[in-house]
């Protein structure tokens, strides 16, 4: 038993994967992305869940940034989007929702929004987003 869980349970369904405010899954949105975008999404969703904040951050900057460099043209436009199911667009918008911290909401609100539209990105949406994130992870520990 590992935290009052088999070690079966904790391999495939431990207590904290399902511990966002949504009460939804991170893979069950994550699967559905671009791998850059969906590690994006999983840092921000389960930043507090492992006990290393800002490492989970840092990293969720990382991942957004990747995109940004190999994934969005000079048009500002992405070459990497492909349709994610409207039932995974609404599980997005019920995390949004329920997410308590406004930072955390805006980055995943720009992963939306990259899916949504298409791969097109506004700029000041993007800079603002990861700013606000480069701010918020210098007060974790």
């Amino acid at each position: 038993m590992i935290n009052g869980q088999t070690l079966e349970q904790e391999v495939n369904e431990p207590k904290h994967y399902r511990s966002h405010e949504s009460g939804i899954e991170a893979i069950e949105v994550t699967r559905w992305l671009q791998f850059d975008l969906g590690n994006c999404w999983k840092y921000c969703m389960r930043y507090r869940d492992k006990g290393t904040p800002k490492k989970d951050i840092k990293k969720a900057l990382w991942y957004i940034n990747d995109f940004h460099k190999y994934f969005i043209d000079y048009n500002n436009d992405s070459t990497f989007i492909h349709k994610v199911p409207e039932d995974v667009i609404e599980k997005m918008c019920k995390i949004i929702e329920a997410e308590p911290n406004k930072t955390i909401k805006n980055m995943l609100e720009v992963v939306l929004q990259i899916v949504t539209q298409n791969g097109i990105l506004k700029p000041t949406d993007y800079e603002f987003a990861v700013h606000e994130l480069e701010q918020f992870v210098e007060t974790l520990e």
